[in-house]
């Protein structure tokens, strides 16, 4: 789903600043952004930027929107499992799926359940993760080091103020084996 589909409303980001996000990190991805699993699955191509970017993208629109992170089990064609999507739910209840576009050998994503931020001792995608925010943070502008994007960062401004601050427990980490479990035990999967 496109950015310019999602209506927000009511928290500093319209559908310009998302699709301001949204040119940012598709800019950033690359290969080395990339799941190692899908990696070694089918490799990583600029005719599928989105491919195995869904953890850290859904992270990264996290830091900078709120809200809470969505994850989905996915099966293929013939209906074995190949994996989990990751998406995000907006703090005004919409869903963002920045990397749906991926799937284009007859996947379904199951409905999804929302699954807690990673915790810092629980690192899985941490480089990749931390690669691709930095990316994007220099794409929109926003000072190396910042947190959070508040209303002043990056010269077109407007990304939710305050979204994704943390509490002292967690951490604006990768996605992580936990969560990725909890998405399992939720949906009944070993």
């Amino acid at each position: 789903m496109s950015a310019d589909a999602v209506g927000v409303s009511g928290m500093g980001a319209g559908a310009s600043e998302l699709g301001r996000i949204e040119g940012a990190l598709r800019a950033s991805w690359g290969a080395d952004t990339c799941s190692p699993d899908d990696l070694r699955r089918a490799g990583w191509s600029p005719a599928n930027p989105a491919w195995g970017q869904c953890d850290v993208t859904a992270l990264v629109v996290h830091d900078l929107l709120g809200g809470e992170l969505m994850c989905g089990e996915v099966y293929g064609e013939h209906g074995g499992r190949q994996g989990f999507h990751w998406w995000n739910r907006l703090p005004d209840g919409s869903e963002i799926d920045l990397t749906r576009d991926r799937f284009r050998a007859g996947q379904v994503v199951m409905e999804g359940v929302s699954v807690p931020r990673p915790m810092r001792h629980s690192l899985r995608r941490a480089e990749e993760y931390a690669l691709l925010r930095g990316r994007v943070w220099q794409r929109l502008g926003i000072p190396a080091g910042s947190a959070t994007a508040g209303p002043s960062a990056g010269a077109g401004g407007g990304v939710a103020a305050g979204a994704g601050s943390r509490g002292p427990g967690s951490w604006a980490g990768p996605a992580a084996r936990g969560a990725m479990a909890s998405c399992r035990e939720r949906r009944g999967a070993a």
